[in-house]
């Protein structure tokens, strides 16, 4: 491992804090060295509050160093270049007379884009580019997603036998996987901004979709309905843990008068509503990445419009006799193969846990 290897793993790990935090803009971190030693760590906490490379420079300055033209800015994003709620960072490294700064990866915001690199490069300042470029990257996945494609990040979740069963019916819960898997879930919720489901798992879990299992914050809680009517006195409805929204394509999706808490988005079109829809709406909201958490119709949905970014299925050692595959079959016929890629597989206690990133043919 290289220093700049060592010093942008301590940047990438800082950044990791503000996973879920900084919806619209992306978890950056950023540390200071000089003479081999950190003297300033930062990451941004929240969007309005100053990014990741101001957090460093206060941080070494409350230690008493104001010096950093021998010192080199490790940063997991490249620095900004435009005015927002914050000024641009390439110009206050400028003015603070970094000699290096290493880039973990590419702004792929169109307005920053490699700008900030080049402020810091016509200023005189050193600039290494892609240390560590595949963790940086797969750190702002959702925030990729959201800048370019112009809808919220969609990550699937669901938890399923040996043999591919989600549940032993349509009309009841089955717990499938165990207490570990259980809280790594709520850890996925507390770095989404969103929790999406559809009408039939709201109807047979009665869900609560908060993180009441780790510390965190609970998301937005998101349900697309069909013309199935949902009863007001559901869990989600009546808690006040979140702000909920129900996306319809009536006026009214409920079974009497909506409770005055809930959001109704209303869908013009047909009677399905489209994940790539209410993707695209959360976007507009600001809400920047969303955790898909529905049942086999909404999995199957989500990947044949191939909006799916990321998937995490929770593998059960036990093999049911039957009951509900996910994705729904016949849906899901339209999508033709996918193949992941990145794939990563963990142990969660009795269960295992595989990552990977869809490739749609």
């Amino acid at each position: 491992m290289t220093g700049d290897e060592k010093f942008m793993r301590v940047a990438l790990r800082l950044a990791r804090r503000g996973v879920g935090r900084t919806s619209p803009n992306p978890p950056v971190g950023a540390v200071i060295v000089k003479n081999g030693e950190i003297i300033g760590r930062g990451y941004h906490r929240r969007a309005g509050l100053p990014h990741a490379e101001i957090e460093a420079i206060n941080d070494a300055l409350s230690r008493g160093v104001s010096d950093f033209s021998d010192a080199t800015m490790y940063v997991t994003l490249e620095p900004c270049s435009h005015w927002g709620r914050t000024p641009p960072c390439a110009v206050r490294l400028v003015e603070e007379k970094f000699r290096r700064v290493v880039v973990g990866t590419i702004d792929p915001n169109p307005k920053v884009a490699g700008r900030g690199i080049k402020i810091l490069r016509d200023a005189g300042i050193e600039v290494t580019v892609g240390v560590c470029e595949d963790k940086a990257r797969r750190l702002i996945e959702p925030f990729s997603v959201f800048i370019t494609k112009k809808r919220a990040y969609c990550a699937l979740k669901y938890a399923q036998s040996v043999n591919g069963i989600i549940s032993l019916s349509r009309d009841e819960r089955t717990i499938v996987s165990g207490e570990r898997a259980h809280r790594f879930v709520h850890r996925l919720r507390d770095t989404h901004d969103a929790v999406i489901i559809g009408a039939g798992t709201l109807l047979a879990d009665d869900p609560a979709l908060t993180v009441r299992l780790v510390r965190g914050r609970n998301p937005v809680r998101v349900v697309i309905a069909g013309r199935r009517k949902i009863p007001p006195q559901m869990r989600i409805f009546t808690d006040g843990a979140a702000r909920t929204v129900v996306v319809s394509p009536g006026e009214n999706p409920f079974d009497g008068a909506p409770p005055k808490s809930v959001e109704i988005w209303h869908y013009e079109g047909s009677d399905y509503v489209p994940v790539e829809y209410v993707l695209r709406r959360l976007a507009e909201e600001r809400i920047m990445s969303a955790l898909c958490e529905g049942g086999a119709k909404i999995a199957a949905a989500a990947l044949a419009e191939r909006v799916v970014d990321r998937v995490y299925v929770i593998i059960n050692p036990r093999i049911f006799p039957g009951g509900v595959h996910c994705p729904d079959e016949e849906i899901f016929s339209r999508a033709g193969v996918i193949s992941l890629t990145d794939v990563e597989y963990k142990k969660l206690g009795e269960d295992i846990l595989l990552t990977g990133r869809p490739v749609y043919r």
